[in-house]
């Protein structure tokens, strides 16, 4: 892979994907010698789950982990660093969701490389090379966060409240396995939570300020499937076939978010963490406004109206109700604070501060107009 910062459109993915029902059986023909498999809490307690994983994992010895459930923190990668360093695998896989996969990556960050500094590693493109101990293997269990095929790993910081990351192309795993039989258990809510943020994904990259024209047609054929398969995988988990489409559809709007990064949603989103709200709740519900902002400028209103036009939409006004009505059908339409004591009145006192995070956050340097924190509050109004 060259090393190159110049800001010429490229495409990056995972070394190899495989896809489909049964697909999981690829890992047979890893041929470790010792393989750490890194799941979920529920994943892991489920004996036939667990069972169906190690049987298919081709490995001389294989160690059964629990990532910390919820958020990635670093106090949660202590138990797991310990027993990769007696353990020492040359094959790390992740099964789970987008906090399961970065919490893989983060231990595999600091299994390889132990003493790195976490504020020299946090800046963009300097985690130091991987693979001198192991591989990595993706599994997601979610359609949702394309962690499967992204360059970094996201982390809240308890310390300062924030989310923080590491950004690396070394991040990228070695294997994806795509297998919809693997869904089939997850939530109704998980599902409409991690469906939303892939089509935010997809929205909000379409109109970065990065230019990767091959991402823009990606982009356009992810919302596509997105809209028409969600609320079926949202209601119906014996669905195979739509399930499968769901994850393809994340995995392309990953690839976007990859390449492009996404905007002034997803930043301003990233503050909702310490508030406790899903991140794919957050992203659903500031996307309306944060394309009402975003159009303040022409020549991004016209990008919007043509992603609309490849959706059989009018325009972007269209593209917002296509938006909200995809909300009401998941049953996630409410404002952003319901169901949490108080929330609207945390939010609101914490604003300048979320203002002052969203605006240097990642994000926030990818969307097409300034990140403001007229926008900032304006898009947290229109979504409580």
């Amino acid at each position: 892979m060259l090393s190159i910062r110049l800001p010429l459109p490229r495409f990056l993915s995972a070394g190899e994907v495989f896809l489909g029902p049964g697909s999981i059986g690829a890992l047979r023909a890893l041929n470790a010698s010792k393989a750490v498999l890194l799941a979920s809490k529920s994943l892991v307690e489920d004996a036939d789950m667990t069972s169906l994983l190690q049987k298919n994992l081709g490995a001389l010895e294989v160690l059964t982990l629990a990532a910390h459930p919820g958020e990635p923190t670093l106090s949660g990668l202590d138990t797991i660093l310990r027993e990769l360093s007696v353990f020492k695998p040359d094959w790390i896989v992740a099964v789970g969701g987008g906090s399961v996969l970065d919490t893989a990556k983060l231990a595999w960050t600091f299994y390889e490389h132990p003493d790195a500094d976490l504020e020299v590693i946090t800046r963009p493109f300097v985690v130091p090379g991987l693979r001198g101990k192991s591989r990595f293997v993706a599994v997601p269990t979610t359609a949702g966060s394309g962690s499967e095929v992204s360059s970094s790993a996201v982390f809240f910081d308890a310390e300062t409240g924030q989310k923080r990351f590491l950004v690396s192309h070394e991040l990228l795993p070695d294997l994806v396995i795509l297998d919809p039989v693997l869904t089939t258990k997850v939530p109704p809510r998980a599902v409409a939570s991690a469906g939303l943020d892939a089509l935010a994904h997809a929205i909000e990259g379409y109109v970065s300020r990065f230019t990767n024209p091959f991402a823009d047609l990606i982009a356009e054929k992810a919302a596509s499937v997105i809209f028409e398969t969600l609320p079926v995988t949202f209601a119906e988990r014996s669905d195979l076939e739509a399930r499968l489409r769901m994850m393809e559809a994340a995995m392309l709007a990953g690839w976007v978010q990859n390449l492009k990064v996404p905007g002034v949603g997803h930043a301003v989103a990233h503050q909702m963490a310490s508030f406790g709200i899903p991140h794919g709740i957050a992203t659903g519900a500031l996307l309306g406004a944060s394309i009402t902002a975003n159009c303040s400028d022409e020549g991004v209103r016209h990008k919007y109206r043509r992603l609309a036009h490849s959706l059989n939409l009018v325009d972007e006004d269209q593209l917002i109700e296509r938006i909200q009505a995809l909300r009401l059908r998941l049953d996630v339409a409410q404002p952003l604070s319901t169901g949490i004591s108080n929330g609207r009145s945390m939010i609101l006192e914490k604003l300048d501060e979320i203002c002052r995070n969203a605006m240097v956050d990642p994000c926030a340097h990818a969307n097409p107009v300034p990140v403001t924190p007229e926008v900032v509050r304006g898009l947290l109004y229109a979504a409580l």
